[in-house]
């Protein structure tokens, strides 16, 4: 008997419904989550020291650009502790999730769980904070409008912007408030200053604390937002509310450069994601090739390339 955390998502589609994955890809095999975060971290740490050795122009443009596609992994990390599937103990699986993916991103774990388990619950709905947040809900636009918003994206216009959004709570009435302790809101603090405090101290003690600013600061408030909002696209944008979450959804059927950049973690499985959404993201690829070999998935939400993707997307009359 299926349980409910491994009951697809798909409404009324009757033929997805019958589809019963293997009960062991949902069994958390939590060495294969934690290689993954230590390569994320050793991958920020090189291009840290590689930039630090060899101080040229196209050394920190290349190391900025790993670094943001890397704090782009992180945040996948701390999506996955959002759903409970880096660890099996929650306790752990939540400390590790702020400490080492949303601390060092300055997130708070807990107040993303919320407004995740909401996009969840009803993709695309006029309430969905994901769709509100990442700006993603009135696609498609015209090419001029997504060539803007990717050019304030990548001009740090879109972080200030947000930030700006954020605390004028205009999405206040769409995110659930996450029930936090003064001594829960204390950790949060001290994982995140801790966190870049250490990061920002083992740059200095190498006599190279402007690094801290120029390739862990800067990228995350300029190349970070591009990237996560070329990953938010794929996703959703442009897809419609509706109870069967394999049509408002997108995968990108193959892993490659693109993936390696844009959907790390196997991100870029979203359907399979958000029809199993207790499936550890090590094992999406495997129920992706078993969903398309019954042709389970909706050809019209497959795509081999982000850049498919943002064409798809863009041309329209919408949104200028």
């Amino acid at each position: 008997m299926r349980s409910d955390s491994d009951a697809s998502r798909a409404g009324g589609n009757a033929a997805l419904n019958r589809f019963a994955p293997d009960a062991a890809l949902f069994v958390l095999k939590p060495w294969r989550a934690l290689l993954p975060l230590a390569a994320d971290w050793a991958l920020i740490g090189a291009c840290l020291a590689l930039a630090a050795t060899w101080p040229h122009p196209l050394v920190y443009s290349l190391a900025a650009i790993v670094i943001a596609r890397t704090q782009l992994a992180l945040a996948v990390m701390m999506h996955e502790s959002a759903h409970g599937t880096l660890l099996r103990n929650r306790l752990l699986n939540d400390a590790l999730g702020q400490a080492l993916a949303a601390g060092p991103l300055f997130l708070s774990l807990a107040t993303y769980r919320a407004g995740h388990i909401k996009h969840h619950r009803a993709p695309m709905e006029d309430d969905d904070p994901v769709a509100a947040v990442f700006g993603i809900a009135d696609y498609p636009v015209s090419r001029a409008c997504l060539v803007r918003r990717l050019l304030a994206d990548v001009c740090g216009v879109s972080y200030f912007v947000g930030a700006w959004r954020v605390a004028r709570g205009e999405f206040r009435g769409m995110l659930p408030k996450a029930a936090k302790t003064p001594a829960y809101i204390a950790w949060e603090a001290i994982s995140m200053l801790a966190s870049n405090g250490l990061l920002f101290a083992a740059l200095a003690l190498g006599g190279h604390p402007l690094l801290y600013v120029g390739l862990w600061l800067l990228p995350a408030i300029t190349l970070l937002p591009l990237m996560g909002r070329i990953r938010a696209i794929l996703e959703h944008a442009g897809l419609p509310a509706g109870a069967d979450q394999s049509l408002n959804a997108r995968t990108i059927v193959r892993p490659s450069w693109q993936t390696f950049m844009f959907g790390p973690h196997g991100i870029h499985y979203h359907i399979e994601h958000h029809l199993y959404v207790r499936m550890p993201f090590y094992n999406l690829g495997v129920v992706h090739a078993r969903l398309s070999a019954q042709r389970l998935l909706p050809t019209g939400n497959l795509y081999t390339s982000y850049f498919s993707v943002l064409k798809a997307v863009s041309g329209g009359r919408r949104a200028e």
